[in-house]
């Protein structure tokens, strides 16, 4: 049986799509961490003291 470049990609697609998803949402999950943080930085900066709070965040990671 000949296995074409197509399959072959398509296959290497399929075996690695899991891991490709669980790195995407920890990319994600940290470029949202970093907004936030910047946000918190520049409210204290500003003198923005009415959201002292910590929140129920939900915590990135895959599984």
């Amino acid at each position: 049986m000949d296995v074409t470049g197509v399959e072959a990609g398509l296959f290497l697609v399929l075996l690695f799509a899991p891991a490709l998803s669980c790195v995407l949402k920890s990319i994600a999950f940290r470029n949202r961490a970093a907004g936030k943080a910047s946000l918190m930085r520049a409210r204290a900066a500003s003198g923005d003291r009415k959201d002292r709070g910590h929140g129920p965040g939900k915590r990135g990671g895959c599984g």
